[in-house]
């Protein structure tokens, strides 16, 4: 199971970014994080061993929840080799409307599928157990989740 736990990362401008970061058995990442613009990010990292086609982005999924491979209102991933980044939601007023965030607070396991590099596919998962304290804890401790069937 992954081990959720903060990490400080420091951009090449010297910004420090905290994020709840995991790391799987198999070797693969996955941080989630509160950028300068209050935009909710979520950064899946690839392990040494493969590569990802940068042109599909990977697809997500907590739970039985419906599998997704966009960013929030269909906005599309950003896909690189060795990671994809997908922006979970904007914070506004310490509250932010995303189905994906409430998800991943409240679900079990997360799960990536992927296209690799050199043809076929690939698969890993992390569990989300002991993840919500500390993406409360990165993300702002007072920050309102509300999904987008909240909406008046």
């Amino acid at each position: 199971s992954a081990e959720w736990t903060i990490v400080t990362q420091t951009s090449a401008d010297g910004t420090e970014t905290q994020t709840a970061h995991a790391t799987n058995k198999a070797g693969y990442s996955l941080d989630l994080y509160r950028d300068a613009n209050n935009v909710i990010r979520a950064h899946f990292g690839m392990n040494s061993s493969y590569r990802l086609n940068a042109e599909f982005c990977p697809t997500y999924q907590v739970d039985k929840r419906p599998a997704q491979n966009r960013s929030i209102n269909d906005a599309p991933c950003l896909s690189q080799a060795q990671w994809a980044e997908y922006i979970l939601g904007y914070i506004t007023d310490d509250q932010v409307t995303s189905t994906a965030m409430h998800n991943l607070l409240n679900g079990n396991t997360i799960n990536y599928r992927f296209i690799l590099q050199n043809s076929g596919y690939g698969e890993t998962s992390f569990s989300l157990a002991g993840s919500k304290s500390v993406l409360m804890e990165v993300l702002g401790k007072n920050l309102v989740v509300a999904t987008e069937k909240d909406l008046p």
